[in-house]
């Protein structure tokens, strides 16, 4: 990411350096011939040198100034580690694999929120993961009448969404499919959609963390649109 963002910011400020003397030269050259015609073939070598050496002198001062661009621009490129990033991702994953593995769980929604609570310090009374997501896919997946569906990662996108400092944050799309339908479930289980927010601290660790069950609506709107392209191999 670090890179191709480099690499990026490198070809435009490239671009730059190219179009600004580029139309200095055209202007020049421009000038130059304007100045020829006018004058006549007598005064042509001396006003030629004149411009050339007018031309020489502007493009030298342009390229030392769009080079002091260009490295002020790279200067203010965020310093991504892209190494970190791939380890926060696969923490991402983790936890994500974490929360909806409790659609197959024999547990009631209380044991899973302390099993949750206790497993992650970052998790609290107050957070939405434990008081509203939790029961809402245990619910949603039949856990809440024993072993409900068991679901596979299907497709997960996860995306750095803010960097500060040392503080990095991220958001996650995951698509997860049926694999073994719960006995309350009829059948009738399809693909869920989860989006997930979450941050780590400068060593990785996961400071804070907030999941959605996507809507039905939403959902659909998503299971189509998955349709519509090839899946992806689960990937951070």
């Amino acid at each position: 990411m670090k890179e191709e963002t480099t690499d990026k910011l490198r070809q435009h400020a490239r671009k730059i350096l190219l179009g600004g003397t580029g139309g200095l030269l055209a202007l020049s050259v421009v000038t130059l011939g304007a100045s020829l015609l006018s004058d006549g073939p007598a005064a042509s070598d001396t006003q030629a040198d004149a411009v050339v050496q007018k031309l020489e002198s502007n493009l030298g001062d342009a390229r030392a100034k769009l080079a002091t661009q260009h490295t002020a621009l790279l200067v203010q490129l965020p310093g991504v580690d892209i190494e970190r990033v791939n380890r926060d991702r696969a923490s991402g994953r983790s936890l994500l694999l974490s929360l909806t593995d409790s659609s197959a769980s024999t547990r009631t929604v209380k044991e899973q929120q302390v099993l949750l609570d206790t497993r992650y310090g970052f998790l609290d009374h107050k957070s939405r993961v434990l008081t509203e997501f939790v029961p809402e896919w245990m619910t949603a997946t039949g856990a809440t009448k024993g072993a409900g569906t068991t679901y596979s990662l299907a497709d997960l996108d996860i995306d750095v969404s803010r960097v500060q400092g040392l503080n990095y944050s991220y958001t996650g799309v995951a698509r997860l499919d049926p694999v073994r339908v719960g006995p309350d479930q009829n059948g009738a289980a399809t693909s869920e959609f989860v989006v997930f927010t979450y941050s780590t601290s400068h060593d990785g660790t996961v400071t804070s963390l907030d999941a959605y069950r996507v809507s039905s609506n939403t959902r659909d709107a998503f299971a189509a649109a998955s349709k519509e392209r090839p899946s992806p191999k689960p990937t951070g």
